[in-house]
Parts: structure tokens; sequence; C-alpha cells
């Protein structure tokens, strides 16, 4: 007979080949008193066969596993009964690809839109095997291509229209995305980058809508900006207090570094003297946002068009404007109340070269489908058609001389012509568009045609000066069309009719000092 000893001490073993376990003849211990203390409770013949050793080498590695577990258990819970257990590390792969352009900034943008934008550029440039990876947090992303066997990236981080700026200022990126116009403490601070208002630095990419979301069981079909600004700064608690069934109204709004938030602050409940509830329930990410609401019968939230989802919208009014929901045609023209623009800010002189090559990529005809099947609304200008609801709720019908001008035109051209606050000089947008007007009219239906132009004004002044801003403003557009070799046929100027927002804040009367453009 033999008797199996564990021996934690091998080098004090008398065992030829050093074995953890060793066999010594019964009677005849170990020479180590570790050995002699770890004696397992098991006796074999000498004589065994092969088969049974075996067997015998499983049963010891079993024994051998359930006594390591039961020590790390006892380890980890008998002294400290409040530690936490022992979790494995795992290390997230590090790319090691070069960085041709950073963006950061909006989720609206950097969520869907610009990943799908960064993939059609890198292909254009040439890259094969492009693919998109996750980052290391959430809202983080890299689009990663090969070229010449050499992996290059473009990273993207979508944490808010508030760290484009931020991090721009930092040097940390080289594209800001905002889904908002820079703040004027956000210019004076980046001067050292340059006028980030000019034509260099500012461009439009893609326009939306801020759409009023409820799900889709709740009645409620239109709601007025007061309204909304008395629901989100929780004054109206209860949907039996706008005309729906009685329930307690649940409040869900992006996050603070948001600029789907930071415009709807300023556009609805600022305007009202508002503030945002404590009781609303906040989120970084635009989905989330949407399927909670989408998923709480008493819930309301303000989200950007590609992220409905299967909620129900929500008409807007306001004073003096009629109900509208946002469709393609009241968003390229902004005349939804709650449209917006959302924007690519860069150095005016950026040092990186891919900047100015990206930019013009984006904003190009071949890039702007992108734009669509990601669910904004894109710059492309070509005419709409118009549907019976927008017809009759258009609120410029309500002026008798627009409708006799109109009334012969073939088409409206999708577009708003608008200026730099406190000048005549064209925005950022309306610089853009006088090129794309002409791409329009080259096309082979439009040969022979000519143009009428119509201006409009605020209602800041007089009637007989904002009948003359609003003259001059289309005859400005008239000489930069005429430059391109356009025939203008007529220029009106309609004073202060048909707002198509209240004149209540610089914003609003910016948005009714316009010029539209009709093909006769």
């Amino acid at each position: 007979m033999a008797t199996l000893y564990k021996c934690p001490n091998i080098g004090n073993c008398d065992k030829a080949d050093n074995s953890e376990i060793i066999s010594i003849p019964t009677g005849s211990p170990p020479n180590c008193p570790e050995c002699r203390a770890n004696l397992i409770a098991a006796k074999v013949q000498a004589s065994t066969s092969g088969s049974n050793f075996a067997i015998l080498g499983g049963i010891i590695f079993i024994l051998l596993l359930i006594g390591t577990g039961v020590w790390l258990f006892i380890k980890n819970t008998g002294d400290n009964s409040t530690s936490p257990p022992i979790i494995p590390q795992v290390s997230t792969p590090k790319l090691s690809a070069t960085t041709l352009l950073s963006f950061h900034g909006s989720n609206t943008i950097g969520g869907k839109l610009l990943p799908a934008l960064a993939e059609a550029f890198l292909k254009q440039e040439g890259y094969v095997n492009v693919h998109k990876m996750p980052g290391p947090k959430e809202d983080e992303s890299f689009i990663v291509g090969e070229q010449s066997g050499a992996e290059k990236q473009i990273e993207i981080q979508a944490h808010g229209s508030k760290t484009a700026f931020e991090d721009l200022k930092a040097g940390l990126c080289d594209i800001g995305m905002a889904s908002r116009k820079i703040k004027a403490e956000e210019r004076q601070s980046l001067l050292p980058l340059g006028d980030l208002t000019s034509n260099a630095s500012e461009h439009v990419l893609a326009l939306d809508g801020i759409a009023l979301i409820v799900n889709p069981s709740n009645p409620i079909r239109t709601l007025s900006i007061s309204q909304v600004a008395d629901i989100f700064s929780g004054t109206l608690t209860d949907w039996s207090q706008v005309g729906g069934k009685a329930g307690t109204i649940a409040i869900y709004a992006r996050d603070e570094k948001s600029g789907t938030y930071d415009f709807f602050k300023e556009s609805v409940l600022k305007t009202h003297g508002k503030n945002l509830a404590a009781t609303a329930q906040r989120f970084e990410d635009s989905t989330k946002l949407s399927d909670s609401v989408s998923g709480d019968p008493e819930g309301i939230g303000f989200i950007g068009l590609n992220y409905i989802g299967s909620n129900k919208v929500i008409a807007l009014s306001d004073t003096g404007v009629e109900a509208r929901k946002p469709s393609l045609l009241t968003i390229k023209t902004e005349d939804y109340i709650l449209s917006r623009r959302l924007f690519l800010y860069t150095p005016e002189k950026p040092t990186n070269p891919l900047v100015h090559k990206f930019i013009e990529f984006a904003v190009s005809p071949e890039a702007q489908p992108v734009v669509e099947k990601i669910g904004l609304v894109n710059m492309d200008l070509t005419p709409l058609p118009k549907s019976t609801e927008e017809q009759k709720n258009d609120p410029r019908s309500k002026s008798s001389t627009w409708r006799s001008l109109t009334v012969q035109a073939t088409d409206e051209i999708p577009t708003r012509f608008r200026f730099r606050t406190g000048s005549s000089e064209l925005d950022t947008r309306a610089n853009r568009d006088i090129g794309r007007i002409v791409g329009v009219i080259e096309q082979q239906k439009y040969k022979g045609k000519s143009l009428l132009l119509i201006g409009f004004a605020d209602t800041s002044g007089t009637k007989a000066l904002n009948c003359r801003l609003s003259q001059e403003r289309a005859e400005k557009i008239k000489s930069e069309l005429e430059v391109e070799g356009l025939n203008i046929n007529q220029v009106v100027g309609l004073c202060d009719e048909a707002p198509v927002a209240p004149n209540d804040t610089p914003e609003n009367k910016e948005k009714n000092r316009r010029v539209e453009v009709w093909v006769r």
C-alpha cells in the first residue's frame, strides 16, 4: 500500500521528479513537514495498473480544482464581506491607424450623418475596406480604411454642440459639428482661429427640424409654442389641460451639452420666460430619448427629424402663424417654426489640408444624397411638389398681393435668401445657394425661364421703411443672380406681410427678413 501526499514546497520533498503529488509507502512519511501536513486521504495498491493510475489522476485533478475554488472563496469573503468579487479586466483594442481628420460636437450630426459622409469621403479618396468601429466611449466612433497597405481613420466624438467649440479652442479636433449657430461668446473666444461666422469657417451641411413627439396613442394633434413652453417648464402638468386625456405629462429632453436642447431652449423656453422643468428626464443620446417617448403613453419630447422613429409628430402654431408640421418643403425653406441648420465649423486657415477637401465634398451634390438617406434634409434646391395641406396652411396665402404674383409661377425654389444679422451681406447658406440655383435653372426643363424675386421684412420699423428694406433685399439677390447670367423677370418687396414666424425675437425677425425665388 502507498499513501498520497500533496507537497506545497516541492524543493524540500524527497521525490526525484519534483512532483507536487508524491506517493510514499505507508508507514514511511516524507521528510518535509509541509508534505506531512497535506496528507491526502487516499490509498492505492502499489501494484495498481496503468488504467487505475489514470483514473486516480482524474480524481486528484478534480480535488485540486475544488480545493482552489474553496481557497479563493474564503480569501475573498472571509476577512471582508463587503469586498467586491474579482472581475477580470478586458482591455479595449486600440487602433494603430493614423488619424486623418477629427470631428467633435453634435450628436445629431455625429451619430449617423457624419459617419456616413466619412465613409463616402474615404471611398472617394481611394480607400478600401472602409468600415466603422466603435470608440472607447458611447457616441464615439472611428471610420477606418486602408490605402497602400496602411490603415487610416477619421475620428468622431458626438457629445453635444457645446463640445465642438470647446474642443476647437483646445485644439482637440479639426472640425466642429453643431446643430445650432455659434454663440456670440463662443465666437469671441475663438477669434484666434478667425471669424467662425465667415464664409470660410461656417458651413451649412444640412437642414433639420426639431419635431415635438408624443406616443402614437396620444390624441393631441396640435399645440402652440406657448403651450409647449408651459408643458416643458412644468406649468402645465396634465394632458387634460391642453385638450387631451387626463394623465400626468412626462417630459423627455436632451442634455445640457446638446445643440438640440440649446435650440429648443432659445426658440421655445427662453422666448416665453421659462426654464426646463426639474422633473424632465435628460438624455445625451437622441435614439434613447425617442425610444423612451414611444414607450410612454404620457410622454412628450423634442427631437431631430431623423430620430422621430415610431412616434407621433405634433403640428406647431404661433402668434399669427398657422399650425404646421415639419416637412421636406417647410424645412428647406426654413418656414417651419422649429427648423434649423446643421453646421460644420472650421478655423479660417486650417493647418490640416484635408479640412477644406472634406468640406467641399460634404456640401457637394455628390455627397448630399447621403444626407437624405440618413433622414435629414439636404441642400438640393430642385423644386418640390406641395401637398394640399401645405398649400392650405401656407401663411403667405393671406396676402392677396402674394397670391397674384405667384399664381402664374410654375415652381418655387425651396430656399429663402437670408442675410447676416445687422447687414445687407448674404449669410453663409445664401452664398452657397446662389450656385445651387444656377445649377437648377440650367436643367433642360427650365431653359428659357425667368425668375420672380419677392422680398419681405420684419415689423421692427415703420411700414414705409419695411417696404423699402424688403425691396432692397430682393434687388440685392437680383444683382447676385444676374452676375451668374440668370434672367430676372420681376422684383417685388412685400413689406412685412406674410410672416413665417412671430416678430418677437432676433432669431424670428431674421426668419421674416427673406427673399423668395420663383420660376416663371
